[in-house]
């Protein structure tokens, strides 16, 4: 890679045996509170939780649904960049959110999955839960760089 992203490098540290914890490569990751919180490779499974600030809440008190989009963006670029290994990178061409449930949660635990990975294109699924009750689930199409 030529320029090096913060993201990828953060998550091929804790990939190499780094320890769970926060994400502090941008703003938005910091506000939602993010962290890597385990990755199983024989599945292609990464667990991130997410604990977004006051900001992202709407009137009504409930998390805001482009907040929860975007954790399941979240875990789906890791998961992604996790199966595209260390010397590539990887691009967002499609994501479809389905939201399930409303949230006044103040934390959430999202689950990636690598439904295939192929050379030039990963397909990825993600479920937010609060609890342990989904309420929002994504798949994404990636494009490998």
């Amino acid at each position: 890679m030529s320029r090096e992203n913060a993201d990828h490098v953060a998550l091929h540290r804790f990939l190499a045996g780094g320890a769970a914890g926060p994400i502090y490569t941008s703003p938005l990751l910091e506000a939602m509170g993010a962290t890597l919180e385990s990755y199983d490779a024989d599945i292609g499974r990464l667990i991130m939780g997410f604990a977004p600030s006051e900001l992202f809440r709407q009137g009504a008190g409930f998390v805001q649904g482009g907040a929860l989009a975007a954790m399941l963006g979240f875990v789906m670029a890791f998961t992604g960049l996790a199966a595209a290994g260390r010397e590539r990178t990887i691009t967002t061409t499609s994501m479809t959110t389905n939201y399930l449930a409303g949230s006044k949660g103040s934390t959430f635990r999202a689950i990636g999955e690598v439904e295939k990975a192929g050379r030039r294109v990963i397909y990825v699924r993600a479920q937010l839960e609060e609890d342990g009750r989904s309420v929002a689930s994504a798949s994404s199409t990636l494009l490998v760089l």
